[in-house]
């Protein structure tokens, strides 16, 4: 496959490496939807980031995707719920970053919050219940969601223009999974640092890629992160990174930056390490698709998890897949994909379950769960990390 003629998203220089056998592989939609085969993945030669890129096809694909959108649609919740691995128990994501806030100590006690791809309004909602002197704003396409956003106590204004034409200044931006939708992820940080007050944090969060390679067949995410290829980006868009975290939600990057770049530069992802590991990823990926198809063979088959990896593999699995299984109570009852959601308890015995997860996860879930009368299957280990 030829180079890309297209600029790296985070350095702004030619020379992305194109992923051989990426195309081949099925997606998925970032709101767990099927999504065909096709595309193209590229890792940047200078800076090692991992990224698609904008051309027309591309651009056509999101907006396809983004024409039927609808988060969280096996719940009709809100918010994403995670998961301890070893509990079992879920949370909405937006509930535990705010409490990692709280218990930081990081933040002023009143201030203004502006909240970007607001959506309907999952971190603004968690961010009222848990605090009482804060000002809430959101920052999103449309207004679609402006009557839901209203009822969430202290919301002062759902806003719909760029980011250079606000006035206002806020104490905390927040991107909780929006950097990797932009098609200029650079450019929208620069916008937006203009946006924080002194004093004031911007916050990303995002899928971390080392952990969960599934990202990279999620058609509409443009960049896939590591913690050092995003702290890179933050500090391109002349932010100070203040600090990098991976223990606050499992699987995703959590960073906090200032508007000060005197801090120091982060280190960037070697980029032959960053394109050995891609390569790798993309390997696995197709490796994981006839192991569970070899698994389906055993008896009657089902997939844990009802998001993003769980769809991406029932699709690849044409009608293999009986049934999905989650510990989400949200979804307890529902269907995806035209297929039942059963309570790990509901599984028939002797029943297959695959486990749509990186080795560490799913052998930590198959142990917890090992008293229930199912087979397990987990997939191959992944030569870089398991």
């Amino acid at each position: 496959m030829p180079p890309s003629r297209y600029a790296c998203q985070a350095c702004d220089t030619a020379g992305l490496r194109a992923i051989e056998g990426f195309p081949d592989l099925p997606r998925v939609t970032s709101d767990s939807k099927p999504f065909p085969r096709g595309g193209s993945l590229f890792v940047c030669e200078r800076c090692g980031t991992v990224q698609k890129t904008t051309d027309s096809e591309w651009l056509r694909e999101i907006g396809e995707i983004y024409r039927d959108y609808e988060m969280y649609h096996q719940s009709a919740a809100n918010d994403q719920a995670v998961f301890d691995p070893v509990s079992g128990s879920p949370r909405g994501r937006c509930e535990v970053l705010v409490q990692r806030f709280l218990d930081s100590g990081i933040l002023p006690n009143a201030g203004a919050l502006l909240d970007v791809g607001a959506g309907s309004g999952a971190m603004l909602g968690a961010f009222s219940a848990a605090t009482s002197d804060w000002k809430l704003f959101g920052l999103d396409l449309d207004n679609r969601k402006e009557r839901v956003l209203k009822a969430i106590p202290r919301f002062e204004r759902l806003l719909t223009m760029p980011p250079e034409r606000l006035s206002q200044q806020f104490d905390l931006v927040t991107l909780i999974h929006s950097l990797e939708h932009f098609t200029a992820p650079l450019s929208m940080l620069r916008r937006l640092r203009e946006r924080v007050s002194s004093g004031g944090r911007l916050f990303v969060q995002v899928n971390n890629v080392d952990k969960t390679p599934f990202d990279l067949v999620v058609a509409d995410h443009l960049c896939h992160f590591t913690p050092r290829s995003l702290a890179y980006l933050v500090a391109r868009a002349g932010l100070g990174v203040e600090a990098v975290r991976t223990d606050w939600i499992n699987k995703e990057i959590s960073l906090l930056a200032v508007p000060d770049p005197k801090l120091p530069e982060p280190v960037q992802d070697d980029p032959g390490e960053a394109i050995s590991r891609i390569e790798g990823d993309v390997a696995w990926l197709r490796s994981m698709l006839g192991h569970a198809r070899e698994s389906a063979r055993s008896g009657r088959f089902g997939i844990f998890g009802t998001s993003v990896a769980a769809t991406w593999l029932a699709s690849g699995l044409d009608d293999l897949v009986e049934f999905f299984v989650d510990e989400d109570p949200a979804r307890d009852g529902r269907s995806h994909l035209g297929r039942p959601i059963l309570r790990p308890a509901q599984v028939s015995p002797g029943a297959v379950v695959y486990l749509a997860f990186v080795r560490e996860v799913s052998t930590a879930i198959s142990r917890r769960l090992a008293d229930l009368p199912v087979r397990f299957a987990v997939p191959p280990a992944r030569s870089a990390y398991d």
